[in-house]
C-alpha cells in the first residue's frame, strides 16, 4: 500500500521521479526509506494520465495530502499544458493565475490548502526536464555538451527518427553516453554530480520547491 504524506509532488515519469528527489536532496534532508521523506513523489505514468480528472482534482480534494506540487514538461504545448492544468485547479484555487509565473505557481487557499506547479524547463520556455537538466552540465564540460548537440544535427540529417520536441531528450542521453560510465540515469548522474546539483540553474526551482512544501 503506498504510504500517505501531507505532502504530495505529481510528476509524469521514472525520470522526473529519480531526478527530482537526487537534486532535492542536496538542499533539504531525504532519507532512503520512503516513510522518511519529507514530501512524497508520485509517479502518473505519462502527461496524458497526470492531466486526467481524476489525477490532480482528486488529489487535491484528498483528506491526506494538503499540498500538492506539479512537474510536467512544456514540450512545444505550453500555453496548451497551462489551460490544461488550470482547468483541473480552478474550483478548488479560483485565484489561479491566465499564465504560470516566471517563479513558478504556489497558491494557498482558505481550507489552507497548498498548490503549486512548476513547467519545465523554466514556466516561460518550450522544452523538457532534459532541457532543465542540460544547464546542469559542469562548465567544463559544456563544450562536450555542445558536440553532443552537433552529433544529435548530424544524426538527424541522416535519417535518426527522433521527432523535433524531444530533440534535448537526444542530446542530455547523448552526452550522458560519452561519461564514464556511459548511459547514466538522471538521478545517478546528479548524485555522483555528473550534472550539477549545485548549479545556479536550478536555484528557481529549488526556490519554488521549498517555498511550496514549506521546507
Amino acid at each position: 500500500m503506498p504510504f500517505l504524506h501531507s505532502k504530495t509532488l505529481l510528476v509524469e515519469s521514472r525520470d522526473d521521479f529519480a531526478a527530482i528527489r537526487r537534486l532535492m536532496s542536496t538542499y533539504v534532508p531525504w532519507g532512503e526509506k520512503e516513510a522518511d521523506w519529507p514530501v512524497k513523489i508520485q509517479e502518473a505514468g505519462s502527461v496524458e494520465k497526470l492531466l486526467d480528472e481524476g489525477s490532480i482534482p482528486v488529489l487535491l480534494k484528498s483528506n491526506e495530502s494538503r499540498t500538492l506540487g506539479v512537474v510536467l514538461d512544456a514540450n512545444d504545448k505550453l500555453e496548451t499544458r497551462w489551460s490544461q492544468i488550470r482547468t483541473r485547479c480552478v474550483a478548488v484555487f479560483p485565484n489561479c493565475p491566465g499564465r504560470c509565473p516566471r517563479e513558478g505557481l504556489v497558491l494557498a487557499n482558505q481550507e489552507n490548502r497548498r498548490f503549486g506547479v512548476w513547467i519545465m524547463p523554466d514556466n516561460e520556455s518550450h522544452g523538457m526536464l532534459e532541457t532543465f537538466l542540460m544547464h546542469l552540465v559542469p562548465p567544463p564540460l559544456v563544450p562536450l555538451r555542445t558536440f553532443a548537440e552537433t552529433a544529435v544535427n548530424e544524426a538527424r540529417s541522416r535519417g535518426a527518427q527522433f521527432r523535433e520536441p524531444h530533440r534535448d531528450k537526444a542530446v542530455i542521453h547523448t552526452w550522458l553516453a560519452w561519461q564514464d560510465p556511459p548511459g547514466r540515469p538522471f538521478g545517478v548522474a546528479l548524485a555522483n554530480r555528473i550534472l550539477d546539483p549545485d548549479s545556479s540553474v536550478a536555484g528557481p526551482f529549488v526556490s519554488w520547491f521549498r517555498g511550496l512544501f514549506e521546507l
